[in-house]
């Protein structure tokens, strides 16, 4: 059944690069961003599942097509909605785009990474936060949750491009959830993305090609061998508009600016920052000096996938942390705190003087800064060589100048606005971690811009000398190819993509063993109480926890462990009466409730709680309750879920 989605996939790639006569690399990830916003869609009226009633659809049609043209002599449907003469049939043709050495590099590789993590398990903090918890309540729910359902209310309003594709992969094991798929979908959902970059790539050299593009992403950042971060995606699909942006000669209309739609829609969902470079993706077409009306279509289709994003997180009161504390800040309540000046000094160190690669990389380790370099000098190098165009040369100068500026202004400014209470950052590695984390946009993306641009020059250089045959301008083209190379190879992670591959096994156990012991013998009880119950399943649970009121770190283990089962947590006092009781229940907008049993003084606690349940059996801890609430009025009613 799951082989029906990527088979629809690469009809789609293959049916799309015939018809518009362009690069499957390209289609490949056009048909990645339509299935992203389809499945986006399917989430938000609830029927996720019907992803496999399309992917038959657009199989049948294929069919349909190919019966068509075998059977209808004249004006086949064939021609009509493919442009395929009767000499040249359009499966013949979707067989030969579709085998290429970069599609085959891909789906093998990918094939590799799917089973050689299949048992990999999250250990990054904001995987275990946010990220896995999310996608993991989508396999179950096979929608987005409803109001106040969200398993991560801290993080409501975080775009959800990651945890569809996710999704797509954990469906391989559709009865049982298996935690290390999430992280062959992650790989995938950034491999669609890099395929472009290897489009211009004679298929001799696209095999080799296609495997140094999906090392660029460990050159900048290695929290993706472990992690499964929402910013190095979001580089990847900026890097992918930019050059879509740039990469205008010789393509449709319709397909140039489709591809720029649908680029940018899903750069909208990725995080909510993605506005931010969806908007210097605008300059940057500005800058170019295009100016056609098809920006407006393309501008309005993808902020409407936002701003449907943002109403549905209205509606469904799903807000961030921080961007509650964003609006306080932009509503005049922000003070510039005392440790700005050492915030500062620590930027500038993560900056310039730590490596990127947390684990130390065997050959180069470069910092931030050295990268950022590296993209300027190459941009000289290749305006003096030729391969950018002079006219283009200023503007793409300046828009890098004006984005490497702007974008690590943004970041410095995060770090003491709304991370300002987060006291790590006084530290110059885990600032140059966070730097090249949320800065992963613009390197990733100018790598991926003067790549491309690069890549489709050397192309340029090839025909021409199968024109004239000169041998300098293969020449040209080889040192293109040997630049990129030696640049890949010099600088990305190799110690991240051996952990990521075959590595971590020798620490599965170990942490294994530590997110077990992270959830206390509460914890446990609360996860049995609530585990395999689907009622519960996208209905937020108050857990009222007894103890010490600093627990939110465990807390953050329990509901990884309890999604669907959405969670939040308040802690339970011996000053407690049935009023401050009811009180945190209201707060909490929670449908049902949890509570511990104190260590101190249970029965009182058991007989304050018989206040405000219904019912003849007596309140009991350790129990899920029903939340009723009329008016200020708020009852207690026993579920019983066996």
């Amino acid at each position: 059944m799951w082989l029906l989605i990527p088979t629809a996939f690469f009809l789609t790639a293959s049916v799309l690069a015939v018809k518009f006569k362009e690069s499957i690399c390209d289609t490949i990830a056009m048909t990645g961003a339509m299935q992203i916003l389809a499945l986006y869609l399917l989430a938000v009226i609830g029927e996720m599942r019907a992803i496999y009633v399309i992917a038959l659809l657009i199989i049948a049609f294929f069919v349909l097509i190919i019966y068509a043209e075998h059977c209808i002599k004249e004006a086949s449907l064939a021609s009509k909605v493919v442009n395929i003469n009767s000499k040249k049939r359009v499966f013949r043709r979707c067989l030969k785009v579709f085998f290429k050495p970069s599609v085959i590099t891909f789906i093998l590789v990918l094939t590799a990474v799917t089973y050689l993590t299949k048992d990999q398990i999250f250990t990054w903090w904001d995987d275990i936060n946010f990220w896995s918890s999310d996608a993991k309540q989508l396999f179950y729910l096979n929608r987005f949750p409803g109001k106040y359902g969200n398993v991560s209310p801290e993080f409501g309003d975080y775009p959800p491009v990651t945890s569809l594709f996710k999704w797509v992969f954990l469906q391989i094991s559709p009865g049982r959830y298996i935690e290390g798929l999430q992280f062959a979908g992650y790989f995938a959902l950034n491999a669609v993305f890099l395929m472009p970059l290897v489009k211009a790539v004679r298929d001799k050299l696209s095999a080799p090609a296609t495997l140094l593009a999906f090392m660029v992403p460990g050159i900048v950042n290695g929290i993706i061998f472990y992690g499964t971060p929402a910013d190095i995606t979001m580089g990847i699909i900026y890097g992918a508009l930019l050059y879509a942006i740039w990469d205008k000669r010789d393509h449709a209309s319709l397909f140039y600016y489709g591809r720029i739609a649908l680029y940018a829609a899903v750069l909208f969902l990725t995080k909510s920052v993605g506005i931010e470079w969806a908007l210097f993706a605008l300059l940057f077409y500005f800058m170019l000096g295009y100016k056609e009306r098809g920006i407006i279509f393309a501008s309005l289709f993808s902020a409407s996938f936002y701003g449907s994003w943002l109403l549905f997180c209205l509606i469904n009161r799903r807000v961030a942390k921080a961007t509650g504390l964003g609006i306080k800040m932009a509503t005049g309540s922000y003070s510039v705190p005392a440790n700005a000046l050492d915030k500062a000094r620590y930027f500038f160190l993560g900056l310039w003087t730590m490596p990127m690669h947390a684990d130390h990389n065997i050959t180069f380790d470069l910092p931030i800064g050295a990268v950022i370099i590296l993209i300027f000098a190459a941009f000289i190098v290749m305006v003096k060589e030729g391969i950018i165009a002079r006219e283009q040369a200023k503007p793409i100068g300046i828009f890098l100048l004006i984005s490497a500026i702007i974008s690590h202004a943004i970041i410095f400014i995060a770090h003491i606005s709304l991370f300002q209470a987060e006291d790590q950052y006084l530290d110059a590695f885990a600032m140059t971690n966070s730097i090249a984390r949320y800065g992963a946009p613009f390197t990733i993306g100018g790598i991926y811009l003067l790549a491309g641009m690069a890549f489709t020059k050397a192309r340029r250089y090839e025909k021409l000398s199968e024109k004239s045959d000169d041998p300098d301008n293969n020449k040209k083209a080889l040192l293109i190819y040997i630049a990129f190379a030696a640049f890949v190879l010099l600088t990305t992670d190799y110690k991240g993509m051996y952990k990521y591959l075959a590595g971590y096994r020798t620490e599965l156990a170990e942490n294994k063993t530590y997110n077990g012991d992270m959830i206390d013998d509460g914890g446990e009880m609360f996860i049995e109480a609530v585990y395999g119950h689907r009622d519960l399943w996208g209905h937020r649970v108050l857990n009222l926890r007894s103890g010490e009121s600093n627990h939110w770190v465990h807390d953050t283990y329990i509901s990884k462990e309890a999604s669907p089962v959405p969670a939040v947590y308040d802690t339970l006092t011996e000053t407690d009466t049935a009023a401050t009781i009811c009180e945190k229940i209201s707060s909490s907008h929670a449908e049902y409730l949890f509570a511990e049993a104190p260590s101190v003084g249970e029965e009182t606690m058991a007989e304050t709680f018989n206040t405000i349940t219904e019912g003849e059996e007596y309140f009991k801890f350790w129990k899920i309750y029903r939340i009723e609430k009329s008016g200020n009025d708020i009852k207690l009613y026993p579920v019983y879920l066996y």
